[in-house]
């Protein structure tokens, strides 16, 4: 038996003298990269993940979503506006929002305490925003007291997007 060092007296086997010290002859047993890479090779990520059970994470639901989303980081005041202008404004504001990857926004649309009838903006504005809605420029939007005619402003949730689907939501010059 051949030691190849001593650790406190320990005589140190290397992998020859171990197969002989207990009478097993040494297979060729491949290294571990080889082994990964053998088997890795035979598969690919999406099937480990499936064989693992995926990520581990269920998708978030829209409610836990939308707690992730940060506080207004701009807004819009329509105090003051028509309708068709609350409108044009509402989503040119969208889009350059959307563009700058702003994620929460607040319109101010006022409760029409100020207006001869009943409060225009507001159905306007709302009327919008599902339209835009609609077209998945918006991911959800809440008026800040739970309804609109209670409250004088609504929280838009901007979807997340990449670079190249913000530079389209711009507006053609």
């Amino acid at each position: 038996m051949i030691m190849a060092g001593k650790k406190k007296n320990i005589p140190r086997l290397d992998r020859e003298d171990f197969y002989s010290a207990f009478g097993a002859a040494p297979e060729n047993e491949p290294s571990f990269p080889e082994e990964l890479e053998k088997n890795l090779a035979r598969t690919d990520i999406k099937s480990i993940l499936r064989e693992k059970g995926g990520p581990g994470k269920k998708p978030l639901s829209d409610r836990e979503k939308l707690q992730s989303y940060p506080p207004p980081q701009e807004e819009l005041d329509l105090h003051g506006h028509t309708g068709g202008e609350a409108e044009r404004k509402t989503a040119n504001f969208i889009r350059q929002a959307a563009a700058l990857k702003y994620r929460t926004i607040r319109i101010i649309t006022g409760k029409g305490l100020h207006s001869d009838g009943p409060a225009v903006l507001p159905d306007v504005v709302e009327g919008k925003l599902q339209e835009l809605q609609a077209e998945k420029l918006i991911f959800a939007f809440a008026w800040e007291k739970g309804e609109k005619h209670r409250s004088g402003a609504v929280l838009v949730y901007l979807p997340e997007q990449a670079d190249d689907a913000a530079d389209a939501l711009l507006p053609d010059r």
